[in-house]
């Protein structure tokens, strides 16, 4: 009796999956958010909602790494290994990031229901947190750091691919502006932080 349960609940999980004709009709969709940029690598979260056909909204958050500083090689010596290298950074700063986005799909009708090309608008409040710059510091460069408030918007054009399972995959390439009332790390003193983005959801939909 529980394998026929079982056996019920997978077949209709891939017939309710299977009855959507495309990403654009797709009611909701929960996902990682992967990103890289040209001044760090990101990691977070979405949730997005159907409004209408082909037009979704939806809420993201997430943290960035930013790397765009001056690296340097320092050069060591471990007995029995000899000359060793490593890359240091000389920025230790994050931003967290909480917005909202505008997802359109295009095309819908004509293409495969496999993908669906997209494009998307997205904008919201940016924390910039600096920390100290010693390439040496650990966790506790968090102690004294310095918090900036901002805003950033973000522009990308992608494909969402339904797979099996109800899961989804969306690549995409956009451009990011961050922007600050005041300079923001204390070596760079940027008011604007952008560059482009490779961007990598993964998640399921319903």
């Amino acid at each position: 009796m529980k394998k026929l349960i079982l056996i019920l609940l997978v077949s209709l999980s891939f017939l309710s999956a299977a009855s959507y004709e495309s990403m654009g009709a797709v009611k909701k969709v929960y996902a990682f958010d992967l990103r890289m940029t040209d001044y760090g690598a990101s990691f977070g979260g979405k949730m997005q909602w159907r409004l209408m056909r082909n037009l979704h909204g939806g809420a993201t958050a997430s943290w960035t790494f930013v790397s765009s500083g001056k690296e340097y090689t320092s050069t060591y010596y471990i007995p029995g290994y000899g000359e060793q290298t490593m890359k240091y950074n000389t920025i230790h700063l994050d931003f967290i990031k909480a917005g909202v986005f505008i997802k359109k799909h295009f095309f819908t009708t004509q293409l495969d229901n496999s993908f669906a090309p997209y494009m998307s608008i997205q904008a919201g409040p940016v924390l910039a947190i600096d920390t100290d710059n010693d390439p040496w510091a650990n966790i506790t460069r968090y102690k004294d750091a310095e918090f900036y408030m901002g805003f950033y918007s973000h522009f990308h054009l992608g494909i969402d691919f339904m797979m099996e399972r109800r899961s989804s995959l969306g690549i995409a390439l956009g451009y990011e502006i961050n922007k600050f009332s005041q300079p923001v790390d204390e070596e760079y003193q940027k008011t604007s932080w952008n560059g482009a983005a490779i961007i990598l959801n993964y998640g399921r939909y319903f």
